[in-house]
């Protein structure tokens, strides 16, 4: 009855319901703007857009789905040339250019991950060269290869503006959990009740956390289910040392994520967005039972989240390495802002558990010094 009551609250506020619909739409108007209309491909010099290149693009990594090698790198070079990039070439209105010209996610997935374009100034002449201990593990055949447009660097950068959107959207349903009844002059007389102490509390904080799970599961599930519909499933069974090649290190005792499915990596990657939004809900829930202005208390939680990123960015990243400044990126890179960014980069995995350990700290913390705080309230002070 009391966590029904207490979740009724938190879902009434027509804000919230605002803030999920124009967060829905922002997702996808973007979806369809970027993530389908930069897709693009080249065939005998005619351009194809969206889901036309889409299909192209997975039907040609068909034929050279499995394990990447040398060989089929070379093979794919040989077929179709080495990726340029639009603004380099003569396109007529329709977008077309020289006939002859071929070009889709496959040989530019070699051009710039399999080539020496970087150690060439940029212009791709051949494979990169076997001194390249990162490229060559690509394709020394431990890697399985498919279409994975969408599953890389597209899907993580749409769910980012997810992650965001509904860390802003937490932050304005939890920040009124205590603070609302301290300026409204209810707290004092709730406390006293039989329920009063203890059970509500426990029953606000079940509520807010269900809330913020909810939301996040049903936006990541309507992301999720758009890029099925668009992209397949071929991306997700393709190694996600390919999909993202920050995972390759070189060092299997430094991280082994490389050689395991896109699909599994992107799920622990998912699994931290939830863990990171609860964290969120956690310090959130602690400074509403803090402030007793809901206003104080939405500003504070908004710095608390925004800040550590502003000053890991502006200052940290900058600041000459010691031991005092990599404890201080360390701790802050274990805060919600960056915590699922770690699943998709060569992050060791003792950093990443100890990222998790040190979150669920802060959540735990959160939640039992927020109760602690609001059930010792005394009016006037």
């Amino acid at each position: 009855m009391l966590f029904r009551n207490e979740f009724y609250k938190i879902c009434s506020r027509k804000i919230l319901f605002t803030g999920v619909l124009l967060g829905f739409l922002f997702l996808a108007a973007y979806f369809q703007m970027s993530a389908l209309g930069s897709e693009s491909a080249y065939v005998d010099g005619t351009c194809l857009r969206r889901t036309d290149a889409i299909q192209y693009n997975r039907e040609t990594a068909r034929r050279f789905a499995g394990p990447m090698t040398r060989e089929k790198a070379q093979a794919i070079v040989d077929e179709f040339g080495w990726h340029i990039n639009e603004d380099e070439l003569e396109m007529s209105e329709t977008g077309d250019t020289t006939p002859g010209y071929y070009d889709n996610s496959t040989s530019r997935f070699v051009t710039y991950n399999l080539s020496n374009i970087r150690s060439n100034e940029g212009t791709p002449t051949a494979l990169a060269a076997s001194e390249n201990k990162y490229t060559t593990e690509m394709m020394n055949g431990e890697y399985e290869y498919g279409y994975m447009g969408g599953w890389d660097d597209t899907f993580r950068e749409m769910h980012m503006m997810l992650l965001w959107i509904v860390s802003a959207l937490v932050i304005i349903a939890c920040a009124p959990v205590f603070s609302e009844e301290y300026a409204g002059q209810t707290a004092g007389i709730l406390l006293t009740t039989q329920n009063g102490k203890g059970k509500t509390a426990a029953a606000k904080i079940l509520a807010a956390f269900t809330w913020a799970a909810g939301i996040y599961v049903l936006l990541t599930l309507f992301l999720v289910g758009a890029f099925l519909c668009f992209y397949g499933t071929e991306g997700l069974f393709v190694s996600a040392g390919l999909s993202f090649p920050d995972l390759i290190t070189g060092s299997v005792l430094w991280n082994t994520d490389s050689h395991k499915p896109t699909g599994i990596v992107l799920l622990l990657y998912l699994l931290a967005g939830l863990l990171s939004v609860l964290v969120t809900a956690a310090i959130t829930l602690y400074i509403s039972s803090v402030k007793k202005s809901t206003f104080s208390a939405l500003l504070w939680s908004a710095a608390a989240y925004l800040l550590p990123a502003a000053i890991y960015t502006v200052f940290l990243l900058g600041m000459r390495a010691s031991k005092v400044i990599m404890l201080l990126r360390l701790l802050f890179n274990c805060l919600p802002f960056f915590l699922p960014l770690h699943e998709l980069t060569s992050t060791p995995l003792l950093y990443r558990l100890f990222g998790y350990l040190f979150s669920g700290c802060i959540l735990v913390s959160g939640c039992v010094l927020g109760c602690r705080k609001y059930c010792r309230y005394q009016v006037g002070k």
